[in-house]
C-alpha cells in the first residue's frame, strides 16, 4: 500500500511540472487600441482594430473610431480606397505567423494614406510590437488589447 500511494505521489508531483503545451499559443486575434502617434492628443486611443484569422492567413479591420466621427472617410486614401468609409476598412492583410512572429503582411496607414509591409510580435497576450517598413526604414508601434 505505501509503495502505491508513493507512486501516486510520484506521479502528481511528475504530472504537475510538465509543459501547459496543449494550451493553445496566445492568439493576435480579438480587438486592439491603436493609439495617437502625436498632436496633443498623443497616447489616447485613435481607432480599434479587430484582428482576425482565415484559412492561416491575418487580417485587420477598423471596428471603432475613437478620435474621428463614425462617418469618417478616408480623405488622404488613393484609388479604390479614395473617400471610402473608415469604419470597417480593412488595414492589416497577410500576416502569416512563423516562428512566434507575424509576418510577410501589410498595413495600411489610413491618416497618411500608405502601405507599409508589416509584421507584428506578440510581446504579451494583451500587447502587441506592430513594426511598419518602407525600403530600409522601420517603426513599431504598440498596440493593446482591448478588453
Amino acid at each position: 500500500m505505501k509503495n502505491m500511494a508513493a507512486a501516486f505521489m510520484t506521479l502528481l508531483l511528475m504530472a504537475s511540472f510538465l509543459p501547459a503545451g496543449h494550451a493553445a499559443d496566445p492568439s493576435i486575434t480579438g480587438v486592439w487600441s491603436l493609439p495617437v502617434l502625436k498632436g496633443r492628443d498623443k497616447g489616447k486611443e485613435r481607432f480599434q482594430v479587430e484582428i482576425f484569422e482565415k484559412n492561416g492567413v491575418y487580417y485587420g479591420k477598423i471596428v471603432k473610431l475613437t478620435s474621428l466621427p463614425e462617418n469618417a472617410r478616408c480623405a488622404k486614401c488613393r484609388k479604390e480606397r479614395k473617400d471610402k468609409p473608415l469604419m470597417g476598412m480593412l488595414m492589416l492583410w497577410n500576416l502569416k505567423k512563423e516562428a512566434g512572429r507575424y509576418v510577410e503582411g501589410k498595413v495600411f496607414d489610413v491618416e497618411a494614406g500608405k502601405e507599409y509591409k508589416c509584421s507584428i510580435t506578440q510581446i504579451t497576450p494583451d500587447r502587441l510590437k506592430v513594426t511598419a517598413s518602407l525600403f530600409f526604414l522601420s517603426e513599431s508601434h504598440y498596440w493593446t488589447r482591448v478588453k
